[in-house]
């Protein structure tokens, strides 16, 4: 599943033994997912790992938020490029909570561009993709899926280092 407004990746099944044969390596935290965001700022390390347990907000039920009570959340993160302004970013979550990878870049005060839910600079759209996408397919063949990186992703990144 993608947030509605993540662009990029994503696979169907054709029968209900193919889903739930998918569903379970989800399930079972074996799908190799790689996002790119654009975010506001630059994080304080070239590369880390996020590790903060999330919660729904109690006080906005349709959003979530780090919290002492919420499940444990895990996303490894790469800086690919970064200005003052903003930074190109790859997230692979390690767990795969609603809006974590939203949640998470919020919390470290570096919301991704575009994001109205999480304090996100606005844009014309939420600059979050998923890049990437490897699974056992049926027959146990291991297959990457790809998507191209948004041509708004690159415009809004020009005269980056």
């Amino acid at each position: 599943r993608l947030d509605r407004a993540t662009s990029g990746v994503m696979i169907c099944a054709k029968n209900e033994e193919t889903l739930s044969y998918l569903q379970k390596q989800f399930g079972n935290r074996t799908v190799e997912k790689t996002y790119i965001a654009v975010i506001c700022g630059v994080l304080p390390e070239p590369a880390a790992i996020i590790d903060m347990p999330i919660e729904r907000n109690p006080k906005k039920p349709s959003t979530f938020r780090v919290g002492t009570n919420g499940k444990a959340s895990q996303t490894a993160y790469r800086t690919l490029k970064s200005n003052s302004t903003y930074s190109l970013i790859e997230l692979t979550p390690k767990t795969g909570r609603t809006h974590q990878l939203r949640v998470h870049l919020r919390q470290l005060n570096h919301p991704i561009v575009g994001d109205p839910l999480y304090d996100g600079e606005p844009a014309d759209r939420l600059m979050l993709h998923a890049a990437s996408l490897t699974i056992q397919l049926p027959g146990d063949k291991e297959q990457t899926f790809t998507s191209p990186l948004p041509t708004e992703f690159e415009e809004l990144m020009e005269g980056v280092k």
